[in-house]
Order: C-alpha cells, then sequence, then structure tokens
C-alpha cells in the first residue's frame, strides 16, 4: 500500500474542481492507496500541509491547474518525491508540456497509476531566488513560464477577479492593464552579459507556452537542462495589441522587435529607463517583487506517467 498526499482545488476548472478533486480521491483509493489529504483552503496552508507530510509520502497528486501543479513543484522540485497531475484547470500548460491528459479523470489517474509502476520522467524546472520572492517557497520553482513584463502585470490584475473566471478573466484584465500601459524599465544580466532596455515582455521560459497555450518559445524543451529569454521591445499599445494575438500560432517568433535566447540564468532588476518593472508571475501565480534570479534545475521533478516531449511541447 502507497501513502499518496493528494490537493484539491475545488474553484479550479471554473467551478468544476470539487467535483472532480472528490472524483480523483475515489479512483485514488480504489487502486488500494491510502491517502492524506493535505487540502487547507488556501495555497500557503496546502503547501504547509504538504511540506510536514513529505517525508511520509510516496507521491503527492494535485487535482487542479497550473496553480496547482506550481504548489507541487514546491513540495517535490530536487526531491525524489514524485508528483501525479490530474489536469482540471482552465490552462493547464504544464500537464500539457509533460504529455498529460485534460480534463479526464480516468484517463488521468491511469497514467498515475502507470508512473506509480515506474512510468514517470524527470523533467527540469526554473528556480527563482530574490528577497522579495514570495513566502512561502523560497526559492520558488515553476514549470512553464516566468513573467514580469506585460503580462505579468495583466496577471496580477486578473488575481484580483472574482468573474469571469477561465481565459475570459485574462480578456478582461488586458483590457483594463493596457490603457495604462508604458514600456518597462529593465537591466538583464544573462549569462554573465548585462543590459538595460526597456520593454513590453520580458520572460523566462522552461517550457513552451503559457497563459493556457499560448507559444512563448517554441523551441523550448523541459528535458534540455536550459532556459530561454524572450524580451519583446518597447512598443506602442496599438503594436501590442497586434503582438499579443501572434502567440497563439507562434508567428510572434519573426518580430524583429521581439528576442528569444537560451541561457543558464538570468537577473532581472528594475530601471528608471522605462516604467516600474510588475512584480513576476510565474504559472499563472505571484513570484515576487524584482530584482530576481532565475536559474534551471535540470531533471529535478520526477512526474509520474508523463511522456517526454519534443521541442515546442509535443509528446515524442
Amino acid at each position: 500500500m502507497r501513502t499518496i498526499g493528494i490537493i484539491t482545488n475545488p474553484t479550479s476548472g471554473s467551478g468544476r474542481g470539487l467535483r472532480w478533486g472528490v472524483e480523483a480521491k475515489s479512483a485514488l483509493a480504489a487502486g488500494g492507496h491510502r491517502l492524506v489529504d493535505l487540502s487547507r483552503g488556501s495555497w500557503a496552508a496546502s503547501y504547509e500541509a504538504a511540506m510536514a507530510h513529505r517525508s511520509s509520502l510516496d507521491a503527492l497528486v494535485v487535482v487542479g491547474g497550473d496553480g496547482m501543479v506550481h504548489l507541487g513543484l514546491q513540495v517535490c522540485a530536487e526531491t525524489d518525491l514524485p508528483l501525479g497531475i490530474v489536469a482540471a484547470g482552465s490552462g493547464d500548460d504544464i500537464a500539457s508540456s509533460v504529455g498529460l491528459v485534460r480534463h479526464d479523470i480516468p484517463a488521468a489517474i491511469a497514467r498515475i497509476e502507470a508512473g506509480l509502476r515506474g512510468e514517470t520522467i524527470r523533467v527540469d524546472v526554473g528556480k527563482v531566488s530574490g528577497d522579495a520572492v514570495e513566502e512561502p517557497g523560497r526559492p520558488r520553482y515553476f514549470g512553464a513560464v516566468l513573467s514580469a513584463g506585460l503580462d505579468a502585470e495583466v496577471a496580477s490584475y486578473a488575481r484580483g477577479l472574482t468573474h469571469p473566471r477561465g481565459p475570459l478573466k485574462y480578456m478582461v484584465a488586458t483590457a483594463a492593464v493596457l490603457p495604462r500601459f508604458r514600456p518597462y524599465g529593465v537591466t538583464i544580466t544573462a549569462d554573465g552579459r548585462t543590459w538595460t532596455q526597456t520593454c513590453t515582455l520580458v520572460a523566462v521560459a522552461n517550457a513552451s507556452v503559457f497563459g493556457g497555450g499560448l507559444i512563448l518559445s517554441p523551441e523550448s524543451s523541459i528535458v534540455d537542462g536550459r532556459l530561454e529569454l524572450a524580451t519583446a521591445d518597447a512598443m506602442s499599445r496599438r503594436h501590442v495589441m497586434r503582438l499579443f494575438p501572434k502567440l497563439r500560432d507562434a508567428s510572434h517568433v519573426g518580430d524583429p522587435r521581439v528576442t528569444i535566447q537560451q541561457v543558464d540564468s538570468v537577473t532581472l532588476t528594475p530601471h528608471p529607463a522605462g516604467g516600474p518593472l510588475p512584480a513576476a508571475f510565474a504559472d499563472g501565480e505571484l513570484v515576487g517583487a524584482a530584482p530576481v534570479t532565475i536559474t534551471v534545475a535540470p531533471s529535478s521533478l520526477t512526474v509520474l506517467g508523463g511522456r517526454v516531449p519534443a521541442p515546442g511541447g509535443t509528446v515524442a
């Protein structure tokens, strides 16, 4: 009998998370496992409960969207404790990046069971340090993308909205943030090279997608031991409105104002050359104000039932 910790989020999936959590727990219990419910009603309380029980668990399973997987990363990254994912959110970028199904509880549990029998992958995670990184969870790990530009400001605004839910929430947030947008000032140090610029986007990618399937860095791979730094130069609001739709098919890569480069380490520091740099968000969760340093922790997370992705996030 294996001891499995489980954390559910009743608000994920536009409110369907409660039913999905009950279904996932029932399916795991039917497999003969001993379940420890670590859900505590808040991200921080669930994290503390999981950390308190970590040494007694054989696996941790999270049920929900990228925020729940982000929580699981804080517990499992750079340890031998494997992570199982029941993807039931509105985006599920991390689950998609490791070849897991979305919104199919029986199939997700089947992949977790396969993982417990030994079908696992080891993947990279991003690792964030800085004096203002939010507690609990320092350093902070992320699976998909860390953002500190316009998308981070949108995520911050969206975090305060209770309605609408899902992707529509980010459309509402974008409409609210864009009228007051002005390009941000940032000093970037990447692999020992330092420069200052004004930018619209500045992000560090471990996986290729973010924001519910937007393709930021199509060549990113979570098994290559590297990160990608993506920046977009200062733009007018009109040009921003033209750029963002291109993230759906990665056509922004051909824009001369967009630069994507492979890196091992990045430090982002605010600079008065432009507007104040927003607090960084990763996997849709608040990480903290810059300066922040982002490195890669190669092969540091075991995912139950995951499959090795090819560049671009497709499963090989």
